[in-house]
């Protein structure tokens, strides 16, 4: 790995690395990415591509992240609004199965793959490389970006719902009701990576009916 910050070259390639892959993903799929291709639509040799990242897998998930851009806006929409917890709640993660479900390989892959369980590094490193992308977001809301793994991301989305009335989440259960909607939301996932049914709505419906039993909001 080289310094980002101070090789402005190397930055340049790295950018055409992950554009290179970004293509790949939206013409062929991410099932059929490879480091031969990407190398190839970049103009590198193939073995160029381990001085700019860890290896095809990390490559893979920063130019996943272009796949967060329809969804990205709309948590900070409601935040804005000032929504109360528990429509907040529902907003963000409807939002979130929209884009999910569309793209199920890509998510899966994100976020239960090799590197879901540390986020934070990937995500810091391609919006310092794609700084256009970043969106400014409230403090209550930052998390839901920047949480290290989805296990965080779904906790800090959770703890406002803490003694809200219709609602079953409290203090000495929150980690459980956490636990069982990733548990939900991967078996979906993987569901959905493996199913002829092509339409994500349902998919997503079945998710918040999941989410709103386990939470208790009616």
């Amino acid at each position: 790995m080289f310094d980002w910050e101070n090789d402005i070259q190397k930055r340049r390639n790295a950018i055409r690395f992950i554009d290179a892959a970004k293509e790949i993903i939206r013409k062929e799929g991410i099932e059929n990415i490879s480091v031969r291709k990407i190398a190839q639509t970049a103009g590198f040799h193939n073995s160029t591509i381990y001085l700019y990242f860890k290896d095809a897998d990390y490559l893979l998930l920063l130019a996943s992240l272009k796949y967060f851009d329809s969804y990205i806006q709309k948590p900070k929409k409601y935040s804005d609004k000032m929504a109360a917890p528990k429509e907040r709640f529902l907003a963000i993660w409807t939002a979130f199965g929209d884009t999910v479900f569309e793209h199920p390989k890509i998510f899966q892959n994100f976020f239960f793959g090799k590197y879901s369980e540390n986020l934070t590094p990937i995500i810091t490193l391609y919006y310092d490389l794609f700084p256009m992308k970043k969106v400014k977001c409230p403090k209550e809301i930052e998390g839901i970006y920047y949480g290290k793994n989805i296990e965080e991301r779904s906790y800090q989305i959770l703890k406002p719902l803490i003694q809200e009335k219709d609602c079953c989440v409290a203090l000495d259960n929150i980690e459980l009701v956490n636990r069982i909607i990733i548990s939900c939301l991967k078996q979906l996932l993987d569901q959905k990576c493996s199913s002829p049914s092509p339409d994500p709505k349902e998919w997503n419906d079945l998710l918040m009916k999941m989410i709103c039993y386990v939470t208790g909001i009616k």
